[in-house]
């Protein structure tokens, strides 16, 4: 590829389609999947999360050394209970920057079932430090919303991507479901957005990145469950939409639509 011959990605499906390229054979989940983990793993998870956070922040600034704006006042206006993290996909440690500000409030991480599919040992990290499976039959479900409410009742964050797969420094925001938002309605918290924008460096090819910080926003009581749920969803759509389309200026990888005809191949 030329010095400055953009990557270029073809796509059908802004639902579905992934383009992590991490050659990992994702392992179909046990139905019985426990959630909860047992004392061993909380006593350890503990104990790597104090020596694994100092990792964490100089990983995030070597690799991406993130610009933050909004952070401090919004995260002020949610410090005192447990809130939903939904943030842009678009890097491939993304998961690693909530934990790298606010290190003393815990967070977990919703992780495809390829995260615990490496090895059994880091399998057991992930979790341990926080990350978990999202469902991949309907007979995880049960667990998973039970674990996700018992957290929530802990004060933890809970880290979720909306998106569901990566696309690397996509510089606009793929449409999503309101599928994940079902959680903070059903326990009545906050959520906040995290939108990764891109602009040129002066130096350097990979581009410069700015996280926003949006919200709070908050589950509207007076609306039916399903119109809630819905509700939040357009709330932080429209504030992740927003905050790229004004302050994305640089386009790294260029993502092309595929036509009708082509996808149906």
């Amino acid at each position: 590829m030329a010095k400055n011959e953009k990557k270029t990605i073809y796509y059908s499906d802004e639902l579905h389609d992934d383009f992590a390229d991490n050659g990992i054979k994702t392992k179909k989940l046990s139905e019985d999947y426990k959630y909860k983990r047992n004392i061993v793993s909380r006593f350890f998870g503990k104990i790597l999360w104090v020596l694994i956070i100092p990792v964490v922040k100089l990983l995030v600034l070597i690799l991406y050394h993130p610009k933050y704006v909004g952070k401090k006042e919004v995260l002020k206006k949610v410090k005192h209970g447990s809130y939903f993290i939904y943030s842009t996909h678009t890097l491939d440690l993304d998961p690693l920057i909530p934990p790298s500000f606010n290190s003393l409030k815990y967070c977990i991480i919703a992780a495809s079932a390829d995260t615990f599919s490496i090895n059994p040992i880091l399998s057991w990290i992930i979790r341990s430090l926080g990350g978990f499976p999202v469902p991949n039959c309907k007979k995880m479900y049960y667990n998973y919303v039970k674990f996700m409410h018992e957290e929530v009742k802990k004060g933890h964050r809970v880290l979720m991507y909306p998106e569901a797969h990566i696309w690397p420094y996509c510089n606009f925001v793929r449409p999503y479901t309101a599928t994940s938002f079902r959680y903070p309605v059903f326990d009545n918290v906050p959520i906040i957005t995290m939108t990764s924008c891109f602009t040129e460096k002066k130096k350097g090819k990979k581009p410069k990145i700015t996280i926003y910080f949006d919200g709070p926003f908050y589950p509207n009581n007076n609306l039916p469950q399903k119109q809630a749920i819905q509700d939040l969803r357009d709330q932080a759509f429209n504030a992740m939409d927003k905050r790229a389309k004004e302050n994305t200026t640089y386009e790294y990888i260029k993502y092309i639509k595929k036509a009708d005809d082509e996808s149906a191949l």
